[in-house]
């Protein structure tokens, strides 16, 4: 039996956290158009935690610095001790402290660097989700 790779066998589906209402949507769209279903945009950590916990997405997208008191990474940690699930964490500022606090919390994750075109966002989405 030959699969139709460009014919996906279920949508996947995507929370979005990213607390700039314009990328948001941005990224929304971008990902819709790739086939995949955004079950969710919300904008600060707290919110992430809830809707994850309660959609349990196939992958979560997160921007680092958020609305709130919890940040991304932060999230990301506290997610974690839940269930497994890939993040793709979107920064205008990816330093040293990010890179070593990923390291040393084991989290699945990747990372997009603002501005990213849409052959990035696909490549780390398909990637995301092997």
């Amino acid at each position: 039996m030959i699969l139709n790779k460009s014919i996906p066998m279920e949508k996947k589906r995507i929370i979005v956290v990213e607390d700039e209402g314009i990328i948001a949507l941005d990224i929304k769209k971008r990902l819709e158009a790739l086939g995949y279903n955004v079950s969710n945009v919300v904008d600060s950590g707290e919110r992430a935690i809830e809707e994850v916990l309660k959609i349990r997405p196939d992958l979560i997208i997160m921007d680092i610095v958020l609305k709130g008191k919890i940040n991304g990474m932060d999230a990301a940690i506290v997610i974690k001790k839940f269930m497994e699930i890939p993040i793709i964490y979107i920064t205008s500022c990816f330093d040293e402290e990010y890179q070593h606090r990923c390291k040393c919390s084991n989290l699945n994750y990747d990372f997009l660097i603002k501005p990213f075109n849409q052959e990035d966002l696909k490549y780390k989405v398909e990637h995301a989700l092997l």
